[in-house]
C-alpha cells in the first residue's frame, strides 16, 4: 500500500449505502495487518500496521456531475478506491464521477468494489438492467483519451451478498487486494483468532442455552390463565422438575474417569445431553423437541452441522406428530433444518424443507423470517445452477424489502 498517501482509500458509495459505508469504514480502519507481514514491500506497496485514515465521502451532488474540491484533493491522496456496489450505485452520478475521476490519476488498477446487492454486468440484457449494480466507469476501461473505452473492464471485486463471500470474507478479500497479499494469509489469521473467540464463547453460548430455556419454561406458565394454571400446576412442576434435572446431568461426568484428566469440550458436552434427551424424555415429546431444537442450533452454531442436523431432524419428527400441535413451532424447526441441509450442501434435502418454510410463513405472516427463507432459496437454486429460478427469487426478496420498482 502506498505510504505517500494520506489516506489508505477512499470509500465511494450512494447515499442509500450509507449503512454499508460506516460498517466498511470502521472495519478497514479497525484492522491490524498480520505483524509478520508488515513492511513487506508488495506490488501494492510497504504493507502498513494500521489500515488508517480511510476517506469516507459525504453528502450529495444533486445531479452535479462535478466533484467537491475536498473530494477531488482526497481521491489524489488516496492509495485506493472502494466502491460500495449497488443497484442505487450503479446510477449515481457522483459514484460514478469519483471512480472516473481516480482512473484518471493513473490508479485504475488500485480500484476495488464491494458488492452488496443486484448483479454486476446485469445492464448487457434489457430484462435484467434494473438489478446492474456496478458504475459505468466500473464496467469499462480508460482509453488513452481519458475518456470511457468499449473494453469491458474486470474489476477486482468482494461479494458480500448472502450465499456468496459474505460479510467477513468480503472484508478480508478487500484488505487482501489493498494490502497486495495473499487472501489466505490474512483468512487464516482471522481462523484463528475466530476460534480463540469461539474457544472463549463456548461455555458462555451454553450458559445462555439453559437460561432461554428457563426463560422460556418461564414464559409459557406466565401466559397460562389461572384455572389452567391449577389444574396443570402438578404436570408443569413435574415438567420443570425435568428439565432442571437435564441440565444439572448435562454438566455432570456420570464416571469421573471418563474425562481422564482431559478437558471436557463444549462438543462433548452437547452430545452427552443429546443422547440424555433422547433416553431421559421420552415420555415428555414436547420437552423433547424443544431442547433438541435449542441444542441444534448451537451445534450449529459451533459449525458442528452434522450434529446439528441429527437433533433437528428429531426435533422435526416430533413436532409434526405433537397434540396440540404449534405451527409456529412447527415452521421454525422445517427453516432451522433447512438452513442446516444448505449448509452441508444437501440441497436435495435442504430444497422441499425451504419451499415448505416459506409457504408456512407466508401464512403466519413472519416478514423478516420469509425474506431469511427466500434468501436461502436463491443461495440453493445458485449453487444448483438455475439462474433463472435465483433471479426470480431475488425479485420476490427485493419486493419484501421494500425495494422493487413501483
Amino acid at each position: 500500500m502506498a505510504t505517500d498517501c494520506k489516506y489508505k482509500a477512499f470509500i465511494s458509495y450512494d447515499v442509500s449505502d450509507e449503512k454499508w459505508a460506516r460498517w466498511l469504514h470502521r472495519s478497514l480502519e479497525a484492522y491490524k495487518p498480520p505483524k509478520r507481514l508488515v513492511g513487506t514491500v508488495t506490488d501494492k506497496g510497504v504493507v502498513p500496521s494500521v489500515v488508517t485514515p480511510v476517506f469516507r465521502a459525504r453528502g450529495e451532488l444533486n445531479g452535479s456531475v462535478e466533484l467537491a474540491a475536498d473530494s477531488i484533493a482526497a481521491l489524489e491522496d488516496s492509495a485506493c478506491l472502494v466502491v460500495i456496489c449497488s443497484m442505487a450505485s450503479a446510477r449515481s452520478v457522483r459514484v460514478n464521477q469519483e471512480i472516473l475521476t481516480f482512473k484518471r490519476l493513473g490508479k485504475s488498477n488500485r480500484v476495488f468494489s464491494l458488492i452488496v446487492d443486484g448483479e454486476p454486468y446485469a445492464s448487457g440484457s434489457p430484462e435484467s438492467d434494473q438489478f446492474e449494480c456496478f458504475p459505468e466507469a466500473l464496467r469499462y476501461q480508460l482509453g488513452e483519451d481519458g475518456e470511457l473505452s468499449s473494453v469491458t473492464a474486470e474489476p477486482i471485486a468482494a461479494d458480500a451478498r448472502p450465499g456468496k463471500d459474505g460479510k467477513n470474507h468480503a472484508k478480508i478479500k478487500l484488505l487482501a487486494g489493498m494490502l497486495g497479499v495473499g487472501f489466505d494469509d490474512l483468512r487464516q489469521r482471522e481462523l484463528h483468532r475466530r476460534q480463540r473467540r469461539m474457544a472463549a464463547l463456548s461455555s458462555a453460548a451454553v450458559t445462555g442455552m439453559i437460561i432461554a430455556i428457563g426463560l422460556a419454561t418461564t414464559a409459557i406458565i406466565a401466559r397460562n390463565e389461572a384455572d389452567v394454571q391449577r389444574d396443570r400446576a402438578e404436570q408443569e412442576a413435574e415438567t420443570a422438575k425435568l428439565t432442571a434435572d437435564f441440565m444439572i446431568g448435562l454438566f455432570q461426568v456420570s464416571d469421573p474417569s471418563e474425562a481422564r484428566g482431559r478437558t471436557i469440550t463444549a462438543r462433548e458436552i452437547l452430545v452427552k445431553g443429546a443422547d440424555r434427551i433422547e433416553q431421559d424424555l421420552q415420555a415428555e415429546p414436547a420437552i423433547q423437541a424443544s431442547l433438541m431444537t435449542t441444542m441444534g442450533e448451537v451445534f450449529n452454531g459451533l459449525g458442528l452441522h452434522d450434529d446439528a442436523s441429527d437433533l433437528l431432524e428429531l426435533a422435526l419428527v416430533r413436532r409434526r406428530v405433537l397434540t396440540p400441535l404449534s405451527e409456529a413451532d412447527l415452521t421454525d424447526s422445517i427453516h432451522e433444518l433447512a438452513k442446516v441441509k444448505l449448509l452441508q450442501r444437501s440441497y436435495t434435502e435442504a430444497e422441499p424443507l425451504l419451499l415448505e418454510a416459506v409457504e408456512r410463513l407466508v401464512e403466519e405472516g413472519d416478514e423478516q423470517a420469509l425474506i431469511d427463507a427466500n434468501i436461502a432459496l436463491v443461495q440453493l437454486y445458485e449453487q444448483t445452477n438455475r439462474y433463472n429460478l435465483a433471479q426470480e427469487t431475488r425479485r420476490e426478496v427485493i419486493r419484501l424489502q421494500g425495494l422493487a420498482p413501483d
